[in-house]
């Protein structure tokens, strides 16, 4: 499978994912972006649509890139353009969820990796403050819950942790934050294994949820979605499917589940395997729905990557066109 995205020493997006713009403090503010996929009256200015990603954004997020194009005889200047209308074109062959874009209760899956990296650097607070990775994951985990609890109280969240090699479902689903974040507080880091079984985790998840069964899905709003959100931390264990993927495969085949990934990891290097992991990690969806970010140890970013899954899969417009910055435009 050809791999679409790389890694940076900045967050980076799939590599198919050309417009995400870095999150401002506002998004912070912004709790759910009410955001429809792309029709023919998408209205986003010229100036925020680049259909390559920038070349300031990393050395060697652009290296990897380039080397890419210029394997398939492609000239990396030649991948930009100002053309509004080829930049509109390309996020039309974008996947379409053909369901209402209605915000129903979403059964959400906080998949937590505790396993601590060695030698970990820690998150580092504008005051000097350090803090260990899970620390802060957990810290943005309790903001994503509660601000989905205050868009919806009829969310529901359950918290399955990834330990050493294991998978853990810890917390039934439960519209009541405090419930997760009693659960989230007690947890504590193990040690991190030579191999992840993405199997066991997928595995786990088929066996506490179900899908409803709709006559009319193009018409008729369902009564939840299923969303897993995956922060997965280590820079040295590349996940793979150990025990098969057909867990997997049955959950992508519903259009009421969706799979978000958050990557938290170390400056990638020679002494890690951050790209490779992040290349899995990336891979996993085939069908462009989910949201695939990554983070280094950067507190700000870390939170702004956290904010942009608070979009309800069926309203939030797929990861390629999301845009995170208010723009004036003159009402005609």
């Amino acid at each position: 499978m050809k791999h679409r995205a790389v890694m940076e020493t900045e967050p980076v997006e799939k590599r198919h994912v050309k417009i995400n713009n870095e999150a401002t403090d506002d998004v912070r503010d912004v709790i759910e972006a009410k955001a429809t996929p792309y029709t023919g009256n998408l209205n986003v200015p010229r100036n925020n649509l680049d259909v390559s990603r920038s070349s300031s954004s990393s050395s060697l997020a652009s290296s990897i890139q380039n080397d890419e194009l210029g394997k398939n005889g492609i000239c990396p200047e030649d991948t930009l353009s100002n053309d509004s209308e080829a930049v509109l074109d390309e996020i039309q062959k974008g996947p379409t969820r053909y369901l209402p874009a209605v915000n129903v209760p979403e059964k959400i899956i906080l998949c937590i990796d505790l396993s601590e990296d060695p030698n970990y650097t820690p998150f580092k607070l504008g005051d000097g403050t350090k803090y260990a990775p899970l620390y802060m994951i957990k810290r943005v985990a309790e903001i994503f819950i509660n601000s989905k609890n205050l868009i919806n109280k009829n969310h529901e969240f359950a918290l399955v942790v990834l330990q050493t090699d294991t998978v853990a479902w810890l917390r039934d689903f439960t519209n009541d934050p405090h419930d997760i974040i009693s659960v989230l507080e007690d947890m504590s880091e193990t040690q991190q294994g030579d191999i992840f079984d993405l199997s066991t985790l997928f595995d786990i998840i088929t066996d506490h949820i179900s899908f409803p069964q709709i006559s009319e899905p193009n018409v008729t709003p369902p009564p939840f979605v299923v969303r897993v959100v995956l922060l997965y931390s280590r820079s040295h264990c590349v996940p793979k499917f150990v025990h098969g993927r057909e867990s997997l495969t049955l959950l992508l085949s519903s259009d009421y589940f969706t799979l978000d990934i958050l990557y938290i990891h170390e400056d990638p290097s020679e002494a890690n395997k951050c790209e490779e992991i992040f290349s899995v990690l990336d891979d996993l969806d085939d069908r462009g729905f989910s949201y695939v970010l990554d983070v280094p140890r950067n507190t700000t970013k870390l939170h702004d990557n956290m904010a942009k899954l608070l979009g309800h899969p069926l309203q939030r417009p797929i990861q390629k066109v999301a845009y995170y910055k208010l723009e004036l435009q003159e009402i005609r």
